[in-house]
């Protein structure tokens, strides 16, 4: 398994307005767009101005999406326009993960896992966290036909579907990290057990 760097797992923020270049220095939440389908899905339309508007009311920039076609990788910032480019036969290592990170529910906190994905290439890293992991299996089959070793340390091929991803991955979770740099809950300085 290739050891990330425990600095990669510095606390971003989901709403940083630099996250093309904050991927390079630690793992930062992009939308992953791959076979004409973007993760995780954005809102129906209906609800889609009142996204914009609250964004907007916020202060919150857009967001980014990193784009992988048959021989690229694009990171878009949030104005949509490319700011990087690699190319796929370029990477040397992609290894899939998967972080905890808290989150709320009716008012009761909560331990959700979302995909991480660790691009070395001979330039730099990327670091992207994603809250789907429907991309992996065609990230994968994508990396691999281009040469690329795969790492699967956490065994998401084995995951049934995107929606069992919290029962799943947190039964064993802190038996996988052992021997990582990966936390316990992404954002997270407690070292309470599940937190």
């Amino acid at each position: 398994m290739y050891l990330i760097p425990a600095s990669a797992f510095k606390l971003t923020t989901s709403f940083s307005a630099a996250k093309a270049t904050d991927m390079e220095k630690c793992f930062t939440s992009m939308r992953i767009s791959v076979d004409g389908e973007t993760y995780p899905h954005f809102p129906k339309k209906g609800n889609g101005e009142s996204v914009k508007l609250a964004r907007k009311f916020l202060g919150l920039p857009a967001t980014s999406t990193i784009e992988f076609t048959q021989d690229e990788m694009k990171v878009y910032d949030q104005t949509n326009q490319v700011v990087e480019t690699e190319k796929i036969a370029d990477f040397q290592l992609v290894q899939f993960g998967v972080i905890r990170k808290m989150g709320f529910a009716m008012g009761m906190p909560l331990l959700t896992c979302a995909m991480t994905m660790a691009i070395v290439t001979k330039e730099k890293n990327y670091y992207v966290i994603n809250s789907n992991f429907t991309p992996f299996k065609p990230l994968a089959s994508l990396f691999k036909a281009q040469g690329v070793t795969v790492g699967d340390p956490f065994d998401i091929t084995s995951l049934p579907d995107n929606e069992k991803r919290d029962e799943y991955f947190n039964k064993d979770y802190e038996d996988k990290i052992k021997g990582t740099n990966y936390p316990i809950s992404y954002g997270s300085n407690y070292s309470i057990k599940g937190f």
